[in-house]
């Protein structure tokens, strides 16, 4: 910097900061909000007043942030939501922790028509809650640390444009005269680095989760340097979602999400209900959190017809094998020369993509499962290398479609898409090959039960 811009530095950001401040205190002075026994009133403006009244019984979610620095001061963020569709009505930037248990404890009253003076306390039963050594084998195997990769290299793109010339250029000459063995040394720190990063991201996120009762809604809570609380009505759960991806499945655990009816975050459709459990406890874990859902799956149907993973995998292959032969023969045409030298490298990626294909498709059929009591489904498939597990009352499927080529009439079989409801949209459920007895046998159960 030069003398001038050195001098007027210090000057701007102080300025800067008290218009921050000047700022921020006209905003909570001219907010104003008070509650009685129905509603909420929030007052709002400095010339354009504005007055928003929210009936308790309307508030769809409730969400509360407590960062690291909110602690020492015994404050929450609090978002209220009464349209279900993940924009909040009113966010409340700084609450005290009784204020916010007031408004919580108004909605459970008012929506549970229970006629209690606002300064009982509800009792609340823990149902459930993730321990430190599962979440800790959880973050181990989610390859979070390939996301952490990302981050640094996006961090330092951003530094490397700020940095000075000479500094810049000193970093360029230190990896210009690395050897081989010194890269490799740096891009291995790099990972690990990158690991624990994704490690402590996952580690932060779901630390101390646990979920707790209260009439008819789920308390959820976690968080390590900001402690996160939100409130879900039970009746939203549209379905019950269960994932393992290729590594969890080696150490046999598990996830559970639940798909909503309306979207509690607009960058995520999905709410975490159990992040880890053992898949030999999964069942008693989802009974003890959702007690009013019979879990107890007994009537299962044939879920693909003979030879189904040989008509999957045939499929794949030759499909795979026209669009490769396409690329191939556009490269001929264009850049023959290219294709000379790197035939023997173009044949090893063609062998492994092959044997990637056949292993994919035949988890595909392999994991496939469809079972039913009387007012449940249960559907497993698999997504790519991950199994998923579907839990669905038989009220909340909101379609069903049938489809598949005149080859899969002739072998009396359908390929069966699932609609469920996903937020502000849907969700779609893949079967393949499903015999047709099976497909008419779940659609009777869709419109009488068993």
């Amino acid at each position: 910097m030069n003398e001038s811009r050195f001098t007027y530095f210090p000057i701007i950001v102080i300025v800067t900061l008290l218009l921050l401040l000047l700022s921020a205190w006209v905003q909570w002075f001219f907010f104003i909000f008070e509650f009685d026994e129905h509603e909420l009133t929030v007052k709002k403006g400095i010339f354009n007043k504005n007055q928003l009244h929210i009936p308790f019984e309307r508030i769809q979610t409730i969400t509360r942030t407590i960062p690291f620095y909110y602690q020492p001061f015994h404050v929450v963020r609090m978002q209220i939501d009464t349209s279900g569709q993940g924009k909040p009505d009113v966010i409340f930037d700084a609450l005290t922790i009784k204020q916010a248990n007031l408004i919580e404890q108004k909605r459970r009253v008012a929506q549970n028509s229970i006629q209690k003076e606002f300064e009982t306390i509800e009792t609340t039963k823990l149902q459930y809650q993730v321990t430190t050594k599962e979440l800790i084998v959880y973050a181990l195997t989610s390859l979070g640390g390939l996301g952490g990769v990302v981050v640094l290299f996006t961090i330092w793109s951003q530094v490397d444009e700020m940095l000075p010339k000479n500094l810049k250029s000193s970093f360029e000459d230190f990896f210009n005269h690395q050897s081989v063995t010194g890269l490799c040394i740096l891009f291995v720190l790099t990972v690990i680095v990158g690991i624990f990063i994704g490690f402590f991201r996952i580690f932060n996120r779901y630390f101390n989760f646990k979920i707790e009762h209260q009439n008819n809604n789920l308390d959820i809570s976690r968080g390590f340097l900001a402690h996160k609380t939100m409130q879900l009505k039970l009746n939203r759960i549209q379905t019950i979602q269960l994932r393992q991806t290729m590594l969890r499945r080696l150490v046999r655990l598990a996830s559970v999400n639940v798909l909503l009816s309306a979207s509690q975050d607009e960058k995520d459709a999905q709410t975490v209900l159990i992040p880890v459990a053992s898949i030999d406890k999964i069942m008693t874990t989802l009974k003890k959190v959702l007690t009013s859902i019979d879990f107890d799956v007994d009537h299962w149907q044939v879920s693909n017809i003979d030879k189904a993973a040989w008509y999957q995998v045939r499929f794949s292959v030759l499909r795979n094998i026209f669009i490769m032969t396409l690329v191939i023969s556009v490269v001929m045409f264009y850049f023959p020369s290219i294709l000379q030298r790197s035939y023997m490298l173009l044949f090893i990626i063609m062998m492994v993509i092959t044997a990637i294909l056949i292993l994919k498709n035949t988890l595909t059929i392999t994991d496939q499962k469809l079972g039913f009591n009387q007012e449940l489904v249960y559907i497993q498939r698999s997504n790519g290398f991950s199994k998923e597990g579907y839990y669905i009352r038989r009220d909340k499927i909101q379609g069903v479609r049938e489809s598949g080529f005149i080859t899969v009439f002739r072998k009396k079989a359908l390929h069966l898409d699932v609609i469920v409801r996903d937020g502000n949209g849907h969700h779609i459920i893949h079967l393949r090959y499903v015999p047709q007895s099976t497909v008419n046998h779940f659609k009777q159960w869709m419109n009488t039960g068993l």
